[in-house]
């Protein structure tokens, strides 16, 4: 594991240059209305840590720049999203929001858990939508306004956001210093970045199937930042939503295990790479600025235990050693 000192900038190529800080940053708003059994209330220090690990883990994506189009219903336009209830009490307990407000450049992601004994960790979707109106309402609805997302063959995204399910019968660690992990310990601000990466499109959307082929020994991703990076075609998982094992990245020019790869052992944290990015880039993502090594949080990133597998756009994780 890279101690922090030796965290620098990460660096992309091409594309990823930096960009002007007067930008506008993407905006995860998380939504706890549906946090019945209040695993991030308000009213215990738990809660507050759990919320203020989320908004570390959204910080890693607020140097995307994309101008995503508000989805502001009006006179005639309507629409609604169904997705699994992120404090579930069985799993097919879904739940429906109807006319939703996402402001300008922003996602909303419902956040809840419940407790299953099992070895699943959560689940995130982006749930199934209806909506009605004008065409350009319901373009914005789909696309959000990204040339290329609606494409026969997509080469953006435009998400509305999604739902992340935390299964509590775990017991996480709820903090930012990784030197509190503990062995065989999940850890939540990894694993909440994970899945917002997810609904960001990695592994989950059109665009990044478009850039899937199949290669000597499975399924490759064939995006152009990514491939020059890596040198090649980078090899996927065998569900085509993840990296494949053994598959590294680099932080400052260092190799280390992807956070975007299908397992970590758990007790551990991994980083997100450059290699992480740049797949994010590829599907359509305007990534303009990366993290500053000031700003720790936005490194301590990964993925605790994973077994991916995305249906109906529902990625399911269970604890998982390489």
């Amino acid at each position: 594991m890279h101690s922090l000192h030796k965290l620098a900038k990460l660096v992309l190529i091409g594309s990823l240059a930096l960009a002007a800080s007067s930008a506008q940053a993407l905006d995860i708003i998380f939504d706890y209305r549906f946090d019945r059994n209040g695993w991030f209330g308000t009213d215990s220090d738990a809660g507050l840590m759990r919320r203020e690990v989320l908004e570390q883990a959204a910080s890693v994506f607020s140097g995307f720049t994309d101008k995503l189009s508000a989805i502001q219903p009006g006179a005639g336009d309507s629409w609604q999203v169904s997705f699994q209830h992120p404090s579930w009490k069985s799993w097919v307990e879904n739940v429906t929001v109807s006319n939703l407000v996402v402001p300008e450049s922003s996602m909303v992601i419902f956040v809840g858990a419940s407790s299953f004994n099992g070895s699943v960790l959560g689940a995130a979707g982006s749930g199934n939508i209806r909506a009605e109106g004008s065409q350009d309402f319901l373009d914005t609805v789909a696309g959000r306004g990204q040339d290329g997302a609606l494409d026969d063959i997509a080469t953006d995204i435009g998400p509305w956001g999604g739902s992340i399910w935390f299964n509590s019968y775990h017991d996480w660690y709820a903090g930012l210093d990784e030197n509190g992990l503990a062995t065989g310990q999940p850890d939540l601000l990894t694993t909440a970045t994970h899945e917002l990466a997810h609904l960001l499109g990695f592994g989950s959307s059109a665009a990044w199937d478009a850039l899937l082929q199949p290669g000597a020994d499975g399924w490759v991703f064939t995006g152009e930042n990514a491939t020059a990076l890596y040198g090649d075609a980078v090899p996927v998982d065998g569900v085509g939503a993840h990296w494949g094992y053994g598959v590294l990245g680099s932080i400052d020019g260092v190799p280390v295990p992807n956070l975007m790869d299908p397992g970590t052992a758990p007790g551990n944290r991994e980083y997100f790479s450059d290699l992480d990015y740049a797949a994010l880039a590829d599907i359509g993502w305007q990534v303009s600025a990366v993290p500053e090594p000031s700003t720790f949080w936005m490194l301590l990133l990964g993925l605790v235990g994973v077994f991916g597998r995305w249906q109906r756009k529902q990625h399911v994780r269970t604890l998982q050693t390489k």
